[in-house]
């Protein structure tokens, strides 16, 4: 007897734990996807903003096309994401009737075992009898334990009233919490059906600007060829500026070792394509590397346009072009700021590319490119977060688009996953 009781009771523990683990993960999934929902409605925002700046009195570009692109991408997104709260919904409101089915259970068990109860103190008889029960006892002994039994048994009546009480209260609550999360899945019904409408309408805007710009798709293939130019130039800049940060760093580190060490030679014979980090840049580095994932956007608010390497042009046949970093469309005039502590290596102008920072950060480097206004100069210490300028925005079309590029020594890499979201 002993061993069912403890079997039981370490199951009914098992139980109680998983379930207590799963409503703690619950709302945290549930507040995960509110937060995924919140920023793909900002991104359809931007995007949005982006269009009505580009769209007023212009002609079709590009830009317009893959802001319209991001936005259909970002809108079946949210739909997908609002799905995923209606099945879980759906597994909350199952959830609740199963536990306002057992709660029913239970009740009914605990009623009928009270009227049972009841009924045997009937055939008692009145309090009288009761004590008559207790002084038609034998001896002392056994009138103090029917006196304890008697006790016993009115403390037990009384506590399957609280019992009863207790789980009617229970089901009190899950009966409201039942009627909220009903009313919770037929907003998200709405919201499901407002968000298919609202795709089928961009999609159809989508469509109409890849059909106008295969009209002028010549025009666009020049375009590309002077944007390839200008980003190779780009790109052979920054490796240049990279390249003598390299010697400046290597410099340094064989100076520091002289320093500690006089007399000591260092090896000359060290790759140009990596650094000899001090043990701050090391740090530094170390610290970078460690917040993959987590990094802020180098914009307040964004959406990635064009993404690393080869990237389709559309309203064009198969044309492709290489991104060495990302373009990030924004609303206009808006602050740049860096993405990690560091150190500004140079400010410069590039043609195609306006003002140019790039900041060091260890064996890392950040570009922010596009910029109209800068704050910073060369040899300024800088952290998470600085505002270093502004986004610059074109001329005769409005675009507002910061192109931001990430490297690791004189390699550089997808800026995408290291930034946060």
């Amino acid at each position: 007897m002993r061993v069912w009781n403890f079997k039981s009771a370490f199951w009914t523990v098992s139980l109680v734990v998983t379930s207590l683990t799963m409503q703690a993960q619950q709302p945290s999934q549930k507040e995960k996807l509110e937060e995924r929902k919140v920023q793909l409605q900002d991104e359809i925002e931007v995007a949005n903003s982006i269009l009505k700046k580009t769209q007023k009195d212009k002609a079709l570009t590009l830009s317009q096309v893959r802001a319209l692109d991001k936005k259909v991408r970002a809108r079946q997104e949210l739909i997908r994401t609002v799905q995923t709260q209606i099945q879980n919904s759906d597994r909350e409101i199952r959830r609740l009737k199963n536990d306002m089915a057992r709660l029913d259970g239970e009740i009914k068990t605990l009623k009928e075992k009270y009227a049972g109860m009841l009924r045997e103190a009937q055939k008692r008889g009145t309090p009288s009898s009761a004590l008559s029960f207790v002084f038609a006892s034998e001896d002392l002994q056994q009138a103090l334990k029917r006196l304890y039994f008697l006790r016993q048994y009115s403390g037990f009546r009384q506590t399957q009233v609280e019992e009863i009480k207790s789980l009617q209260a229970e089901k009190a609550k899950a009966i409201l919490a039942l009627e909220a999360e009903q009313g919770r899945k037929r907003q998200l019904l709405g919201q499901e059906l407002a968000q298919k409408q609202e795709l089928v309408s961009e999609k159809s805007q989508q469509e109409a600007a890849v059909a106008k710009l295969k009209l002028k798709e010549s025009q666009i293939t020049t375009e590309i060829k002077k944007k390839r130019s200008e980003l190779q130039k780009l790109e052979k800049q920054i490796q240049k500026i990279i390249q003598d940060e390299l010697k400046r760093q290597r410099e340094a580190a064989r100076k520091q070792a002289e320093a500690q060490n006089p007399g000591s030679t260092t090896n000359s014979s060290s790759s140009s394509t990596s650094f000899a980090l001090t043990p701050e840049g090391a740090a530094l580095a170390k610290d970078f590397a460690a917040n993959k994932g987590k990094l802020p956007w180098p914009v307040e608010r964004g959406i990635i346009t064009q993404n690393f390497g080869e990237n389709p042009v559309p309203g064009t046949s198969g044309v492709t072009i290489k991104n060495p970093g990302v373009d990030i469309g924004t609303p206009s005039k808006s602050s740049v700021r860096t993405v990690f502590n560091g150190e500004v290596s140079t400010v410069v102008r590039i043609p195609g590319a306006n003002r140019v920072v790039l900041i060091r950060h260890g064996n890392y480097f950040t570009v922010y490119s596009n910029l109209d206004e800068v704050f910073v100069k060369t040899g300024d210490k800088v952290n998470t977060k600085d505002v270093i300028g502004r986004v610059a925005a074109d001329p005769e079309t409005g675009e507002s688009t910061l192109h931001f590029e990430l490297w690791m020594d004189t390699n550089n890499q997808d800026p995408k996953p290291w930034l946060g979201r």
